[in-house]
């Protein structure tokens, strides 16, 4: 049907084409002033200057009071809670920006126009490295201009945050005017429910009642852990905060290492089958030999099977059995298999330290060695792994430390190593030292983590951290996960698994970061024994503190006696503070973000939904869901929204330095904001890449101006002018409506609920496919087409009921297009009602109490085949009007035109067949069609038309006008 449709369209306005100019007779002009033309002062264009003035003078008296209007007009119950996730203020807006809050917009606004209480509260993400570092840039080119550069010249923490803080300011106040230039709906304000910063003090106190709150219930402990440790940063890093590099070379090192006296203390080894051969070694397997000073243990898995085999170098090595194949090709030798012996065996077994042979190191069963490649026995050195700590840890081996936080190795490493960068000085020096005991060094291309922020590697270090118990929560947050909507629902499934994957096999979260620009970790420290002291009172002082002042500097600038009065030293049993340390930590940013609920929300309500980018299932989704099962047992979400990230038309993404960069306030100032947000609307939640072009930007430009034209033609019908806007109110009179009037209203009513339904489930590309099919073809292509002589040169009674049809048309159309094009509907509202539209008691009012004929509905479907089927066979270039048509069809075909064109066999032109086919008469036959399902013959009439409306034909040359035009010129006349 919806094909056919374009094809009544095209074929409709083929012929319009075919109206000249000059057969119109010049008489015509004296009627002009008795046809209702549609008249208003809505502009048809906008110049991009005149654009961008109405936009502001838009945001100044209506759209900027929207979100106030709401809390105060609305009603409070089944309140709608978007929490927003605070975007990064370091920076300009660029497409992801919009794309996540024009997307939260729409949402908004649906809710709001459908008449829900919305409660949206902006924020940002303040803290972290990125501000840091742009700091540390600012203050050494202040420190050093016009000099070279000082390398002693360090800056202190205050220093640091004051430039932070003041650069993070400034960077939060140009988004939020790029936020609100875009038409964003949010608590703007810095009002009690503004939006809000993660370095206002109240947000902070919050975080640290919290922090103290799970530090007693011992869901928060500090511990030496390996950590991601970034060198080129100085800190700890969370899993979120690290990219892949998947063109990394690492060493693939084959290494050799001595057992104990051959072996001897593992009984399950035949010695006397083995010889007097010098040594028995194990072979393992590395991409880091630059942990090799650190090994502390050989794992093996007791499950498995080891055989002793001699290679072809005579070399007897200790290996898994089951890798002795996969062995010999990667180290292109043959093996002889000696001797096999269970995994269990192996407990016995000692070995010598690669690079200390007075070393003596144990073998210890672990279930993480597999059997899928390497050699069966895995080097262990807890402080560069997870499974290796917790393996040293169950058996209280202390751990053996090497690298300071530079990525250098220490005093305590080989001489040979000591101040040698670990992960490129430390690679080579090792291998080096290791050429006698090498079975093969090669070359491996692998994904490897690297810094975010840096891109530089990084490693896993052991260092005193601070770790949230993740798997404490992990299960409570995985049932709250699985009753968590998640859309859109085509990735639901992937998408929640996903984010149960990343819970389940998260061992330790470490929230803290060793850097200044962030929120402390307010904690002491005994100077001798670095114990960790956290005290209520302790915290009780912070807050007083923190309420009087603007940030929380004074944890670095304050000396401990002004932290620590007299009366807390002797509560916490110390005589001086010179045997305190304050904390030097600060909290991770995904902690602090991640705990914005608290703020927001506060410890009861949870939000109906949280809506990001889909690398969030690895940040903020899930930082938040661990912090709120912690605090309160609960997620802080009901629902989650992802969408994908912008890239050009190509699908790569946009960089400055490939050139590809198209910034939102570009696009804003060439096509406008509300060609902005329709892109967003149709093209953002489709896939994870999200195509930025000017072509599919010029297409959203032109469809806004579509909507434009349309609105601009109803208004021109409808619009009230001077004193009567805001007071005529248009009724639909049920017995005027004609059969085309009630199938039309009855696809207004399916489109509403159609458009409704889609923005209530998020599927906004196929709501912007609704609103354009049935702008275009059911509302401009048919029905304003067909009524437009009722509408221009119809009776009284006839225009005003149209004109109420097309009232309640505006207003139906207007509630759709507003969440996409706010400016657009509230310009054009501007024409037609003084309050805004949002606000306007006339936007909920109602002018109809249709009820639907299903026999209209389909004797117009009927019809529009017809006419469908009349443009196929026949070859229509002339004015249709001037065409009589006689059409033979089936009995039930004929019963449904019949409702529209009562007096079948008598050429009759005033029918609303005719109106609908745009044609002059009609004539009506049962019989049949042969293979098609209508048999139609045209015929040209040689009577004139009326001079007036052009629409009925006349007797004879010497009328003017139509029975119908002069009924109404005598009317007009009185």
């Amino acid at each position: 049907m919806f094909q056919q449709r374009l094809a009544w369209i095209a074929g409709f306005r083929a012929n319009q084409r075919c109206f000249s100019t000059k057969s119109v007779p010049k008489a015509e002009i004296k009627y002009t002033s008795t046809i209702n033309l549609p008249k208003t002062k809505f502009p048809a264009r906008l110049s991009a200057e005149k654009r961008a003035e109405i936009e502001q003078q838009l945001r100044k008296t209506s759209l900027n009071k929207l979100y106030s209007w709401n809390r105060r007009a609305l009603p409070a119950e089944h309140e709608f809670i978007l929490h927003d996730g605070p975007p990064y203020a370091n920076g300009d807006l660029h497409m992801g920006h919009a794309v996540n809050k024009i997307l939260k917009d729409l949402i908004l606004k649906h809710k709001i126009i459908s008449g829900t209480r919305v409660h949206y509260v902006p924020g940002w993400d303040c803290h972290g490295l990125p501000i840091e570092l742009k700091a540390l840039e600012a203050f050494h080119r202040r420190k050093n201009k016009g000099a070279g550069k000082d390398p002693t010249v360090r800056s202190s923490a205050h220093e640091i945050r004051t430039i932070a803080r003041q650069f993070a300011l400034e960077t939060i106040a140009k988004q939020k005017d790029g936020f609100e230039s875009w038409g964003v709906t949010g608590a703007w304000s810095d009002e009690a429910e503004g939006y809000y910063r993660t370095l206002d003090p109240r947000y902070i106190r919050a975080q640290l009642r919290l922090f103290y709150e799970l530090y007693e219930r011992k869901l928060i402990y500090r511990d030496l852990k390996p950590v991601y440790w970034s060198p080129s940063s100085q800190s700890a890093l969370a899993e979120a905060e690290l990219e892949y590099d998947e063109e990394h070379q690492s060493p693939s090192l084959y290494l050799k290492l001595a057992l104990e006296n051959r072996g001897a203390s593992c009984t399950a080894i035949d010695q006397q089958q083995l010889g007097n051969r010098a040594e028995i070694y194990a072979a393992i397997w590395t991409t880091t030999p630059w942990t090799l000073p650190a090994n502390q243990a050989i794992c093996y898995n007791p499950a498995l099977a080891y055989s002793l085999v001699q290679s072809t170098s005579g070399d007897i090595l200790l290996v898994g059995h089951d890798l002795i194949d996969y062995l010999s090709e990667q180290l292109e030798r043959k093996f002889t298999v000696l001797q096999t012996l269970p995994g269990t065996a192996l407990q016995s077994l000692r070995y010598h330290h690669p690079l200390n042979r007075e070393e003596i190191l144990p073998f210890l069963p672990a279930a993480h060695v597999k059997a899928e490649k390497g050699t069966g026995l895995v080097h262990t050195a807890p402080a560069h792994g997870p499974d290796d700590f917790l393996v040293c840890l169950q058996r209280n081996i202390p751990i053996k430390n090497l690298i300071n936080e530079h990525g250098l190795y220490n005093e305590q490493a080989p001489s040979f190593l000591r101040g040698k960068y670990a992960l490129t000085e430390g690679n080579q020096l090792v291998t080096n030292e290791l050429s006698k005991t090498t079975l093969k060094l090669g070359t491996l291309v692998h994904s490897y983590p690297i810094d975010w922020r840096t891109k530089q590697p990084v490693m896993l270090r052991a260092s005193d951290q601070w770790f949230i118990d993740t798997n404490g929560l992990k299960g409570r947050a995985l049932e709250e996960v699985r009753s968590v909507e998640i859309f859109p629902r085509t990735s639901a499934d992937v998408s929640k698994k996903v984010i149960e994957g990343q819970l389940q096999k998260r061992p330790y979260w470490c929230i803290s970061r060793q850097r200044a620009w962030g929120v402390p970790i307010p904690v002491l420290y005994d100077s001798v024994t670095n114990v960790p002291i956290a005290n209520k009172s302790l915290l009780a002082v912070i807050e007083d503190r923190l309420a009087k002042e603007s940030s929380i500097d004074f944890w670095w600038t304050a000396p401990l006696e002004e932290l620590v009065p007299a009366k807390l030293l002797e509560q916490l049993g110390y005589e001086s503070c010179e045997q305190l340390e304050k904390g030097k930590d600060i909290l991770d940013i995904w902690f602090d973000s991640g705990v914005s609920w608290l703020t927001v929300l506060g410890k009861d309500r949870t939000a109906d939904l949280y809506l990001e980018g889909v690398d969030q299932f690895t940040g903020w989704f899930q930082s938040s869901l661990l912090t709120s099962v912690a605090a309160r047992d609960k997620a802080p979400y009901k629902a989650i929204f992802v969408h994908g990230f912008a890239v050009d038309e190509h699908g790569m993404k946009m960089s400055k330095s490939l050139g590809n960069v198209i910034c939102p306030k570009q696009i804003a100032s060439r096509y406008g904001c509300d060609a902005l947000r329709w892109w967003v609307t149709a093209h953002s939640i489709q896939n994870t890449s999200i195509p930025v072009s000017h072509k599919l930007l010029e297409s959203s430009a032109e469809n806004v101006q579509k909507m434009r034209g349309i609105l601009k033609f109803l208004l021109g019908v409808i619009a009230p002018s001077g004193s009567e806007r805001g007071k005529v109110t248009h009724t639909i009179q049920n017995s005027c409506l004609h059969h085309v009037d009630r199938y039309f209203l009855e696809q207004l009513e399916k489109f509403a609920r159609n458009v409704h339904e889609l923005y209530d489930s998020y599927q906004y590309n196929k709501a912007t496919a609704v609103i354009l099919n049935f702008c275009l073809s059911t509302l401009s292509g048919l029905y304003l087409h067909v009524i437009k002589d009722r509408l221009y040169c119809g009776s009284r009674e006839e225009h005003a009921n149209l004109k109420a049809v097309l009232d309640h048309t505006y207003h139906v159309l207007s509630k759709a297009l507003w969440p996409i094009v706010p400016f657009l509907i509230e310009e054009s509202w501007t024409y037609y009602e003084k309050d805004a539209f949002y606000s306007s008691p006339r936007r909920a009012q109602s002018n109809i109490s249709f009820q639907p004929v299903p026999q209209s509905v389909q004797a117009v479907e009927c019809a529009l085949d017809l006419r469908h089927a009349i443009y196929q066979q026949a070859q229509l270039n002339v004015n249709t009007w001037l065409l009589e048509l006689e059409v033979r069809c089936n009995g039930n075909d004929l019963s449904l035109l019949s409702v529209l064109h009562p007096t079948l066999e008598r050429p009759e032109s005033s029918s609303e067949l005719c109106e609908l086919l745009q044609i002059g008469a009609v004539n009506l036959r049962e019989g049949t069609a042969g293979e098609s399902r209508f048999a139609i013959s045209v015929a040209k009439s040689d009577k004139p038309l009326c001079q007036r409306c052009r629409r009925f034909l006349l007797p004879s040359a010497e009328h003017l006008t139509c029975d119908r035009c002069s009924t109404i010129l005598h009317k007009l006349s009185q």
